[in-house]
């Protein structure tokens, strides 16, 4: 497994490549021993945490985003000494549930788990009235890049088959986890640079797509990299027919990359999970929950329950994950523009 520091994870994404490497996390107990941190005073001299803290999940039960959040909620509650609820707040392509954290109270009491996609690539594609500047960064919780699968008995058990199919005339339906996601975007470039026409069909998360392949409504699925697909992979209920990461990824050697297959430019199709809260919230709270995430991400039950091959081996703090949004904003403002 290879960590990723902050400056080569950029330079991935100048170049086109919002890393999707599978990286492994260390291994030991959460800081601190998973006890409380001492509560810093916020706005108005209040003390953080105080009381729940509200933790928005943008997308539906049951896929990654869910199921990475409420896998870090438990370890969050222990380490700040109250209770973190996690609540699905669903819609437009993560939209809604990122707008209703940003419209609360800058103090830390509501956060939300985001990726670049969501917070870069919706507003600019959708024209939505919120940018990134309306959220405070905390930390990375953990990367994966996207595969590209049929089910099983699906005439198409390579990317090569899937693709001839859809450049012979044959309609080609892929499922996507929503209409303004980094795997919608590098479908419609598939199809507008490559000329391999397939038809993006968006769902509301990774969970639909799923069950809409499962079913039989979409002859292939572009989702995210997580456990419960690789299960499914090795069981052989699901074919991977390519990954979207620049490398190919250490628990699926066989999978090719979209870029060896040919199409070098599509590597944009990888989520960065990370930890936000409303712009304004002040530095000691944010200061808190990155604290908290970081001692979190050194878990060893936090992290298996993530999945050991997407969490960071070293942590990337708010610094960095803004570096990723600002690349990130570069790279969709020109694709978006041409």
């Amino acid at each position: 497994m290879r960590s990723m520091s902050s400056k080569n994870g950029r330079s991935l994404i100048a170049a086109g490549a919002i890393m999707g490497i599978a990286l492994l996390a260390g291994c030991s107990s959460a800081a601190g021993g998973g006890g409380a941190t001492e509560a810093p005073e916020g706005e108005g001299g209040s003390a953080f945490p105080a009381g729940d803290v509200r933790f928005v999940i943008p997308y539906a039960a049951g896929g990654p985003t869910d199921v990475t959040a409420r896998a870090l909620a438990p370890c969050l509650s222990e380490t700040l000494d109250t209770n973190v609820i996690a609540e699905n707040v669903t819609g437009g392509s993560g939209a809604v549930g990122l707008q209703d954290m940003i419209s609360k109270p800058a103090d830390g009491q509501t956060i939300a788990i985001v990726s670049p996609g969501m917070v870069v690539l919706s507003p600019l594609a959708n024209g939505l009235d919120y940018s990134r500047e309306d959220i405070t960064s905390v930390g990375v919780i953990s990367y994966s890049p996207m595969i590209m699968i049929t089910g099983e008995g699906s005439p198409h058990t390579t990317a090569e088959e899937l693709f001839a199919a859809a450049e012979s005339g044959t309609t080609i339906n892929v499922g996507v986890s929503g209409a303004s996601t980094p795997q919608a975007i590098e479908l419609q470039r598939l199809s507008e640079e490559y000329g391999v026409p397939v038809t993006v069909v968006p769902f509301d998360g990774s969970a639909g797509a799923i069950t809409a392949l499962l079913g039989g409504h979409v002859d292939a699925i572009f989702v995210n990299d997580q456990q419960d697909v690789v299960d499914r992979i090795e069981s052989g209920e699901f074919n991977a027919l390519a990954v979207s990461s620049p490398e190919r990824q250490d628990h699926l050697p066989d999978v090719p990359t979209l870029a060896e297959l040919g199409y070098e430019d599509l590597t944009l199709a990888v989520t960065i999970y990370a930890l936000a809260a409303p712009a304004g919230t002040p530095d000691d709270v944010v200061t808190t929950l990155s604290d908290a995430l970081e001692g979190c991400l050194e878990d060893e039950e936090t992290v298996a329950a993530i999945g050991e091959n997407y969490v960071p081996a070293e942590y990337q703090d708010r610094e960095d994950f803004d570096g990723f949004l600002t690349e990130a904003e570069e790279v969709y403002t020109e694709i978006l523009s041409s």
